[in-house]
């Protein structure tokens, strides 16, 4: 990574309605990455997170399938994925709600750890790149993004470019073999196929029966039935791509399509239009 954090100065500042951040050293400058946490401790832990060899993590953008990948995870696994448990099967490492400690669940959690973030690659926990635990980073795709950005729901993760450029420059370098990307489209639209593919990279030995049950168990309606039922409304979305697109005109999208190829560069070609 070209950012190199400094844990030792880290600074707790309070906003105007009594919420605390933190502002990051990043290369001897302070920076507000968004997340509103609970001290500078918190950071602290989860920075030192050990991060084990046979860890699997799953990286993706925010509103980018990734309870989708989660449940089909914990499928294959055989672990459970009951709306109740869903964060402790499937530990999101840097949440921290009143109920909820994600440096402590994960640190808790036996192997393997199946576990989900949304962070910039700058702010994973420092013994990820000498770990490399097998990784599945998902690529949103520029449909996404349209939609993202329409709805100006713009995240603490920052930038949707920075954090793509970051995450798939390191998952395709030449020495890289722990990191697959998949598309998410391709989860979506050929979900079996791409269940498949994830099994192997894994080294997971699984039947036909075991890959439909896990194509049967992401089913979006089903994953919103089970999360409804447990009073969480809105968690899984639609599953459908491409609808802010079109919201935009010829003028923008144009526009919009040079920022994208002038920002990613040869990148683009992993991004599905």
């Amino acid at each position: 990574m070209d950012e190199k954090i400094d844990l030792n100065v880290l600074r707790e500042v309070t906003d105007e309605d009594g919420g605390k951040s933190v502002c990051i050293n990043i290369n001897g400058e302070y920076r507000e990455h968004g997340y509103r946490i609970a001290s500078v401790d918190y950071w602290r832990r989860l920075f030192s997170l050990p991060i084990l060899e046979d860890d699997i993590f799953i990286i993706t953008y925010p509103r980018v399938g990734t309870t989708l990948l989660q449940t089909i995870l914990l499928s294959l696994f055989s672990k459970s994925f009951a709306a109740k448990e869903f964060f402790k099967s499937s530990p999101f490492i840097e949440l921290i709600t009143d109920t909820y400690d994600g440096p402590e669940v994960t640190r808790n959690t036996q192997s393997p750890r199946l576990l989900k973030t949304h962070l910039p690659m700058s702010l994973i926990p420092k013994t990820y790149m000498t770990s490399k635990p097998k990784s599945i980073i998902v690529d949103l795709t520029l449909d996404q993004f349209f939609d993202i950005f329409v709805k100006q729901e713009l995240h603490a993760n920052g930038s949707w470019f920075k954090w793509h450029k970051e995450w798939l420059k390191y998952a395709t370098s030449e020495d890289n073999d722990h990191c697959l990307v998949v598309n998410y489209k391709d989860l979506v639209e050929d979900k079996l196929s791409t269940i498949k593919h994830i099994a192997k990279f894994l080294d997971i030995n699984v039947s036909e029966e075991l890959l439909y049950k896990a194509k049967e168990d992401s089913d979006f309606n089903t994953m919103q039935e089970r999360f409804s039922n447990f009073g969480v409304k809105k968690f899984i979305r639609e599953g459908q791509i491409g609808r802010g697109k079109e919201q935009l005109s010829d003028v923008y999208k144009r526009q919009f399509d040079e920022k994208v190829r002038n920002e990613l560069g040869e990148l683009l070609n992993l991004i599905k239009m």
